[in-house]
C-alpha cells in the first residue's frame, strides 16, 4: 500500500514539475527586448543588412512563439492570434530578406509593428 502511495506522489511530482517547466512568462522586460529587436529589424531592413535583419526576424519569431504560448495559457484568443500573425510575419520577413526583397520585407515589418500595437492597446497594462 505504501509503495502505491509513494508511486502516486512521485508521478504527481513529476507531472507537476513538467507542467511548471512548460509555463512561459512574458513580462515587461521581455516585451522591451522584443520592442528593441523590432526597432533593430526595421533599421537593418532599411540599411539592407540582410544578415542582421534575418537574425532579428529569427529572434522575433522565437519570442512571438513564447508570447503565443503565454496567451494561450491565459485563454486570450485574440492575443494568441496576434502573436501567431506576428510570428508568421517574422518568418515572412526572413524569406523576403533572403531573397533580397527589402521593399516587401519593409512592408511586412510595418504590418508587424501595427500588430504589436493592436495587442498592446488591450494587453499592455494587464499582467
Amino acid at each position: 500500500m505504501n509503495r502505491k502511495i509513494f508511486h502516486f506522489i512521485w508521478i504527481s511530482a513529476l507531472l507537476s514539475g513538467s507542467v511548471l517547466a512548460s509555463q512561459v512568462t512574458v513580462d515587461e522586460d521581455s516585451m522591451q527586448l522584443m520592442d528593441d529587436r523590432n526597432k533593430s529589424l526595421s533599421s537593418n531592413i532599411a540599411l539592407k543588412d540582410a544578415s542582421s535583419a534575418k537574425e532579428d526576424a529569427r529572434a522575433l519569431a522565437e519570442m512571438f512563439a513564447d508570447v503565443e504560448t503565454y496567451f494561450a495559457q491565459k485563454g486570450k484568443g485574440d492575443a494568441v492570434d496576434w502573436s501567431k500573425q506576428s510570428r508568421e510575419l517574422s518568418a515572412e520577413i526572413t524569406r523576403y530578406v533572403a531573397a533580397n526583397d527589402f521593399d516587401h520585407a519593409s512592408q511586412s515589418a510595418v504590418t508587424l509593428s501595427k500588430t504589436c500595437k493592436a495587442c498592446h492597446q488591450i494587453y499592455k497594462t494587464e499582467d
